[in-house]
């Protein structure tokens, strides 16, 4: 073979690196896009669906929990003081760190597990106390009246 024709071979073989490359970078941007909307999407639910509603007995306020946007859903859980609370997590959505709930007012530091996804507390005084999860990266507020 003459020195043009591996030239030739040399460039030829360096294009289809080139392209089998970009290729494989294209389509792996399609797909982050594809991801990222879709995690948009699912972050833009103004109501998350649940089974069950939030209710009150004489003796229990029930309370759920669940993911919504990019943080706890609701952000802000509303109960009364002096009677005992049921915080329900969700665990279908609920993921990671969030399975977690601490409100270091009350000195709660809870965990929904599949063998128990009820944190259970009686606030004592009225307030507004944060809560979040064990990382820090979950917040939201506790209204206590």
């Amino acid at each position: 073979m003459d020195k043009k024709a591996i030239k030739i071979v040399g460039v030829v073989l360096l294009v289809l690196i080139i392209v089998v490359i970009g290729y494989g970078f294209l389509k792996k941007g399609e797909n982050d896009r594809f991801n990222r909307q879709n995690v948009e999407e699912l972050s833009n639910l103004k109501v998350v669906p649940s089974l069950e509603k939030d209710y009150d007995t004489a003796e229990l306020q029930v309370r759920h929990l669940s993911w919504g946007k990019l943080n706890y859903y609701p952000e802000e859980i509303k109960v009364k003081a002096g009677k005992k609370v049921h915080i329900v997590g969700d665990l279908k959505r609920l993921q990671g760190c969030f399975r977690t709930i601490v409100i270091p007012h009350f000195k709660i530091n809870g965990q929904f597990t599949e063998a128990n996804n009820i944190v259970e507390f009686m606030p004592k005084e009225s307030g507004t106390f944060e809560f979040g999860c064990a990382m820090g990266m979950g917040k939201g507020m506790l209204i206590v009246e």
